[in-house]
């Protein structure tokens, strides 16, 4: 069950992105001040960058360091393209905020 959470980590995290960002930017709309959610929405990216780049190494160290069992190297490599994935999602979602701030 571990490895499950090891290949979908960084698919989670994409997700979790995905979800807080449409919850801050509602609550932008309704509140009315945008450049604090802006710089808000900017944190959060922060915080999911760094755990999608924190669970890719972290499957990578362990990959590189476990025995060769075939199903399990399948899924730390699995996790680390997810954590790649997720990371290039998550930069792809916050470019909106950046260029919107500039």
């Amino acid at each position: 069950m571990r490895v499950w959470g090891v290949m979908l980590g960084g698919l989670l995290i994409w997700a979790a992105h995905f979800l807080g960002l449409y919850i801050l930017a509602s609550l932008a709309d309704v509140a009315g001040d945008g450049v604090s959610w802006k710089i808000a929405g900017l944190a959060f990216s922060a915080i999911c960058m760094a755990g999608a780049v924190f669970v890719g190494f972290r499957a990578d160290a362990v990959l590189n360091r476990s025995p060769r069992d075939t199903s399990r190297a399948f899924g730390l490599r699995v996790g680390v393209l997810g954590a790649a994935m997720g990371g290039l999602g998550v930069a792809f979602q916050t470019l909106v905020l950046v260029i919107d701030i500039a």
